[in-house]
């Protein structure tokens, strides 16, 4: 996988669960129904160790978010910085926007709907492209599951060369204890995103951190990961 992601963004408060895993942008490779507590940044750093390849390879992503509002957060990126290079080292900037959807009659339920969209530059090719997405998210009451599905359409900026796909996108989150969740998404799709990431996540005051493994899509090539993440507001 050249590109996990651009996949910048982030916020809002997630009822009864603490703020370290609910300021996180991504739940693992796709965007949360979360934004970055207003006036507050946020970093985070992923790491992605492809072990199975020949020759072993480094791949990442970072960025860093800003609470604009109580449902708005703006975004930096950079993505594809990996060893050996891959060719596709790209910087990116967005927005993403959550909206709370019957949250004072079904409050239990935290409905909300979620677009966003960033620019690209590619910094090897310099080429522009973008990025958008939506999608909607309800948590489960009592087992406090939260489930997220929507689309994405986006150039090969981010989703390599001679992509542009239309992807779905799901992901769950599963809180068990405060501190610890299992958590898991999936973008569709044989492009540098399209894979199904299963993985824990530990929340350490304001810092998250995560560790999972990314199962290509693409069965026939595959560029499995062991992926590390950390998250933590500023």
């Amino acid at each position: 996988m050249t590109v996990n992601a651009l996949r910048s963004l982030v916020l809002a408060a997630c009822l009864a669960w603490p703020a370290g895993g609910a300021a996180q942008s991504l739940i693992v490779g796709i965007p949360n129904a979360e934004t970055t507590p207003r006036g507050r940044f946020a970093l985070t750093h992923e790491s992605q160790a492809l072990l199975f390849k020949q020759p072993v390879a480094w791949n990442s992503f970072s960025f860093i978010t800003y609470g604009v509002s109580d449902h708005v957060e703006a975004s930096l990126s950079l993505t594809g910085l990996s060893a050996p290079r891959s060719g596709e080292l790209s910087l990116g900037a967005g927005l993403k926007w959550v909206v709370p959807i019957l949250e004072h009659r079904l409050p239990a339920w935290e409905l909300r709907a979620t677009v966003g969209a960033s620019a690209l530059f590619s910094l090897d090719r310099r080429s522009v492209g973008g990025w958008g997405y939506a999608h909607g998210s309800f948590r489960i009451p009592r087992l406090h599951t939260r489930i997220t599905a929507g689309v994405s359409y986006g150039s090969e900026e981010l989703f390599g060369y001679g992509q542009t796909p239309v992807a779905a996108m799901v992901g769950v989150e599963q809180p068990i204890t405060d501190w610890f969740w299992i958590v898991a998404d999936w973008y569709s799709g044989n492009h540098a995103l399209g894979a199904f990431i299963p993985a824990v996540q530990f929340n350490i005051g304001d810092v998250a951190l995560i560790a999972g493994y990314k199962l290509d899509n693409d069965r026939t090539r595959p560029s499995d990961a062991i992926i590390f993440e950390m998250m933590t507001l500023l």
